[in-house]
């Protein structure tokens, strides 16, 4: 698995994060944005499906379609379908803003397996490529719907005999396609489902060769107490002794399921009551050093 330090992020126009629902990917995103801005780039956080979980883990209310700054040297957009439709027809395809045109474009992509799809990813990698990002990280859609986003524009390609739309989805590819250009992390919790999807979708990535896999990174993962059974052992029943001897069995079970993720980054879980901003301002502390 390759490794991911905070230069091969920074070096890249595009991270794409990605994750099982409720592993934490969305606090992820916001911690690598926010640890990029830190390292004096100009970023900018794309929540690619959902408008809200980005948003609250960057303290912003809602995210709109246009980029909004949220701290010095970075911004935030939420994707929104509508939107990078009418943007990629007249920008991309230079199709002018007639209502029955767009209208049938606009059923067009609700109808043909792949566009909508390919308009979503098609925003996202308009956005890495403009000169105003030294990076864009995107809040992509969990495992179980990733591929599908990714591999969009080759399903175009094969649909589309010639013209502007093939050539878009032509340029697209090759730009999720380049190590250089982009990358992915998957995020995962060390759980049994959690590890198995990860697995799963890293082998589908590299099987595919859709975009590099930047690398795994272990989420929530419970810091180790420095006690041995023994000790637990000869503690008076109680809940200083339960609560110890559960640390130790839950610990014991995430191990074993990081052997199987050998996770190029592990991240603790945060003990305590934390906001969703308080999280990734956290975490993107930790970014540098975990």
């Amino acid at each position: 698995m390759p490794s991911l330090t905070s230069s091969d992020m920074l070096d890249r126009r595009l991270l794409i994060v990605t994750g099982k629902g409720g592993v934490g990917k969305s606090a992820l995103t916001a911690a690598a944005a926010l640890h990029a801005a830190k390292q004096g780039r100009q970023v900018l956080a794309v929540g690619m499906t959902d408008p809200i979980g980005l948003g609250t883990h960057l303290r912003v209310a809602s995210l709109g379609p246009d980029p909004r700054q949220v701290r010095p040297g970075l911004h935030a957009l939420a994707v929104d379908p509508a939107s990078a439709l009418d943007e990629y027809l007249r920008l991309r395809i230079r199709v002018p803003r007639i209502a029955p045109v767009t209208r049938a474009f606009k059923v067009l992509a609700e109808t043909v397996p792949g566009i909508r799809d390919t308009v979503v990813m098609g925003k996202v990698l308009y956005e890495a490529m403009r000169p105003q990002w030294d990076l864009v990280v995107a809040d992509a859609p969990p495992t179980g719907q990733v591929l599908s986003y990714l591999r969009a524009p080759s399903t175009i390609e094969s649909l589309v005999p010639s013209g502007r739309v093939r050539d878009q989805a032509g340029w697209m590819r090759r730009i999720l396609g380049d190590p250089a250009l982009c990358g992915i992390v998957v995020a995962a919790t060390p759980e049994e489902l959690p590890v198995a999807e990860t697995r799963e979708t890293v082998e589908a990535l590299q099987r595919e060769s859709l975009v590099e896999v930047a690398g795994v990174v272990a989420n929530r993962v419970l810091p180790r107490l420095s006690i041995s059974t023994d000790r637990i052992a000869s503690e008076p029943p109680g809940p200083r002794r339960d609560a110890a001897a559960l640390h130790l069995e839950i610990q014991a079970v995430q191990e074993r399921h990081l052997g199987r993720l050998s996770p190029a980054l592990s991240f603790p879980l945060l003990f305590g009551v934390w906001t969703p901003g308080e999280v990734a301002s956290r975490l993107s502390d930790l970014w540098e050093g975990v």
